[in-house]
C-alpha cells in the first residue's frame, strides 16, 4: 500500500532538529518525523503573523498610516502581514521542487516530501490559519472564495504531503503564493494615497504580467503530469480526493486572472484624473478666449 503518516523520509539531522524546537517526546512519536516539521512550521508561520500584526498595529501603522479610515486599515493590515508568506514559502518550495522526481512520471506524483517541502507547505497552512481567523473576524476582508480556498488548502495541502500524494501539485500552488506581493503592495499603495503614483501603475502591470508568467503559463505543464503520470501508489480515495481537489486553484487562477487583465486594461484606457482636469482648464481657456474675441 501507499505511504502512511508515519513513514518519515526525514533525514537523521533534520529530526535532531524537530527534537530541539519541539521537545515533548511524545509528539513526535505520535504524529511521526515529517507530520511533526509540518506542524512546527504550521505554529511558527501562524505565531511570526501574529506577531507581525501586533507590530504594525501598535508600532508603525500609527506613524504611517494615522490619518486613514478604519475600514483602510483593516487591509493594510491584512496587506501587511501578508506579504510575509510570499516572500518565504514560494522560495522555499521552488528549492523542494528541485528535489522530487519530476522526471519520472511512475513516481513524480507518489514522492515523498524532504524537510524543505515540509516546511514550505507547514509556512504556508500556518498562514493560512492566522489569515482565515482575521477574515473571520473583519468584514471588509471576508470573501466566501477566499474563505474556501484557504479552508481546502488547510485541509488538503498536509493530508496530500504526509501521504505522499501529488506533492508536485501542492508544491506549485505555494510557489504561485510570490505573486501575492504585487497584489499587496498595490493594496498598500492604494490605502496609502499613491494610487496616481508611476509605482502604483508600474507595480500593476508588473503583478498582472507575474501572474500570467507564474500561474497561467505552467499551468498546460501541470495538467500534463497530472494526466500522464502514474497513480499506482494511489488508492481509490486518494486518486477521488486527487481529481476533486487539484483542478479548483487552476480554475481559481484563470477567474482571478480574468479579473486582473481586465481591471489593468480599464486602468491604462482611463486618463488620469490628472489629464483630465488639465484637459478641461484648456477647454474652458479656449471658450472664453472665443468669447473674449466675440466681444
Amino acid at each position: 500500500g501507499g505511504p502512511g503518516l508515519a513513514q518519515p523520509s526525514v533525514p537523521g539531522g533534520a529530526r535532531a532538529g524537530v527534537g530541539m524546537l519541539l521537545p515533548l517526546p511524545y509528539i513526535q512519536e505520535t504524529l511521526g518525523d515529517e507530520a511533526t516539521i509540518l506542524f512546527q512550521s504550521f505554529s511558527w508561520s501562524f505565531a511570526a503573523s501574529c506577531v507581525l500584526l501586533v507590530l504594525w498595529r501598535g508600532l508603525i501603522a500609527p506613524v504611517v498610516a494615522a490619518n486613514r479610515s478604519a475600514d483602510d486599515l483593516v487591509f493594510l493590515t491584512n496587506s501587511v502581514v501578508s506579504l510575509f508568506p510570499a516572500l518565504t514559502a514560494p522560495f522555499l518550495a521552488v528549492q523542494a521542487l528541485w528535489e522530487l522526481p519530476i522526471s519520472d512520471h511512475a513516481t513524480a506524483l507518489a514522492a515523498a516530501p524532504t524537510p524543505l517541502a515540509l516546511r514550505a507547505v507547514g509556512l504556508s497552512c500556518g498562514y493560512m490559519a492566522y489569515d482565515t481567523v482575521f477574515c473571520l473576524a473583519h468584514k471588509q476582508v471576508r470573501h466566501p472564495l477566499l474563505l474556501g480556498h484557504h479552508l481546502l488548502s488547510i485541509l488538503f495541502f498536509p493530508y496530500a504531503t504526509l501521504r505522499h500524494r501529488a506533492l508536485l501539485v501542492v508544491l506549485f500552488f505555494v510557489c504561485t503564493e510570490v505573486t501575492n506581493i504585487g497584489q499587496h503592495v498595490r493594496i498598500i499603495l492604494l490605502k496609502l494615497g499613491h494610487e496616481r503614483s508611476r509605482l502604483y501603475l508600474v507595480n500593476g502591470v508588473a503583478w498582472a504580467v507575474s501572474f500570467f508568467v507564474v500561474r497561467i503559463l505552467p499551468s498546460p505543464y501541470l495538467f500534463y503530469k497530472m494526466a500522464d503520470c502514474s497513480y499506482a501508489a494511489f488508492s481509490r480515495a486518494d486518486f477521488v480526493v486527487a481529481w476533486a481537489t487539484m483542478p479548483i486553484p487552476f480554475v481559481l487562477n484563470s477567474f482571478w486572472f480574468y479579473l486582473l487583465a481586465s481591471g489593468v486594461l480599464r486602468f491604462l484606457r482611463t486618463p488620469p484624473i490628472d489629464a483630465l482636469l488639465s484637459s478641461e482648464n484648456h477647454h474652458q481657456q479656449q471658450q472664453q478666449g472665443r468669447a473674449a474675441k466675440r466681444r
